[in-house]
């Protein structure tokens, strides 16, 4: 059985990974916390895997040897367990949010956004990104996505602060569940008193009215929407900053470009913030590979890895924002696709040439081999970014 997540992996996992997808693609792996799983590195199998209804993300399924994921409570798991239709009903309540019009609205709002986190920091100014940035732009697009209060608000972006900035002892995201679950009931409250239309206040109202999404489903759908795809917009956002400080030809490219979503999907493969997609588990013996996977095992399909296979990719360890439009797959594909994937490269687009174009000069103020990154076994990212604006 092999280790893979190991100290420093996340930092630069490409070697481990590359060296992975030389020796078979499919491997008997230890997970951090002892069970073991299956890792899928390369991105045919990879993508087959996101595709294949024969693994679920039903944690029901699972046997009773391998990983499982941390334990969350079934109302938090509703969203993820149900079954294929009501999936793409629950999808629906949100994926409207996020037509082409409003998807535009957000493209002019994210500028003041930034501004507004940003907000008397001249050129010159020394600033961690992280902290100032990366960590509250999620809490302000949900609050306004959403139609939150200013106290669900505060508490969302507290979760954040105390969960995703560095700290001696960070906790885990599993540590902060009763945090969550606090906040989800909340939010499920102030959508229900708030004379507003908001998302919110309609999928509170759907509930109410129809009972359809019944609770346990709003409760996974809010759980998905504040907490899931957090992350991943702040290790974007961050990851982003940092790799483009360092290739002024790249930042060039991305401010000039008429197609800024295709140098962000370049940014995704690139980057690949969420290393592994979510646990799936076999309902039926199958082969992956040149493995046999036997039903109740669980398998991790490693994004990152396929973002950088070479079968698919010429030149994979290189950032190419004018590369032709690929299908990466950082965000996933298929039923389970990050339902929050149009709004985050649309933001990612949208702030990347904010920062690039009001403070061009920008610099690190520390050498880059020195940025620690954070993982989350399942995510990676710069836990500070010290900058000088300029």
């Amino acid at each position: 059985m092999t280790d893979v997540f190991g100290a420093g992996f996340a930092a630069d996992p490409w070697p481990t990974l590359a060296r992975l997808h030389a020796e078979g693609g499919v491997h008997r792996i230890r997970t951090p916390d002892g069970p073991p799983a299956w890792l899928v590195t390369r991105y045919r199998d990879v993508r087959a895997g996101l595709l294949d209804d024969r693994l679920s993300t039903n944690v029901h399924r699972a046997g009773p040897e391998d990983y499982q994921g941390f334990a969350v409570p079934p109302s938090l798991l509703a969203f993820l367990v149900t079954e294929p239709a009501d999936h793409a009903r629950l999808r629906g309540f949100v994926t409207g949010e996020l037509s082409p019009r409003r998807l535009s609205e957000w493209a002019r709002r994210a500028p003041e956004l930034v501004d507004s986190l940003l907000q008397e920091l001249d050129s010159g100014t020394e600033v961690d990104l992280v902290e100032r940035l990366a960590v509250p732009l999620p809490a302000a697009v949900l609050g306004e996505l959403l139609g939150l209060g200013p106290t669900e608000r505060e508490s969302l972006l507290g979760w954040a602060n105390s969960t995703l900035l560095a700290s001696a002892t960070p906790p885990r995201a599993r540590d902060t569940l009763a945090t969550m679950h606090a906040i989800i009931t909340a939010t499920t409250e102030q959508g229900r008193s708030a004379r507003a239309d908001t998302l919110l206040s309609r999928l509170v109202a759907a509930h109410d009215d129809t009972g359809s999404p019944n609770a346990d489903q709003l409760a996974g759908l809010l759980f998905y929407l504040l907490f899931v795809w957090y992350e991943v917009l702040v290790d974007l956002i961050a990851g982003s900053v940092l790799t483009l400080l360092g290739r002024p030809d790249q930042v060039e490219i991305l401010r000039t470009s008429t197609e800024k979503h295709s140098a962000v999907d370049e940014l995704l493969r690139y980057l690949s913030p969420q290393i592994l997609a979510g646990p799936r588990f076999a309902t039926t013996d199958l082969t992956i590979g040149d493995q046999t996977i036997r039903t109740g095992q669980t398998v991790l399909l490693c994004l990152a890895a396929a973002n950088r296979d070479p079968e698919i990719f010429d030149r994979p360890d290189e950032l190419d924002l004018t590369r032709a439009p690929h299908a990466q797959l950082a965000l996933g594909c298929g039923l389970h696709t990050c339902l929050g994937n149009a709004l985050v490269r649309t933001l990612a687009a949208t702030v990347l040439d904010h920062i690039f174009t009001r403070w061009p000069g920008t610099t690190l103020t520390v050498n880059e081999r020195d940025i620690v990154w954070r993982s989350g076994f399942r995510h990676r990212g710069p836990f500070t970014l010290p900058v000088k604006l300029g």
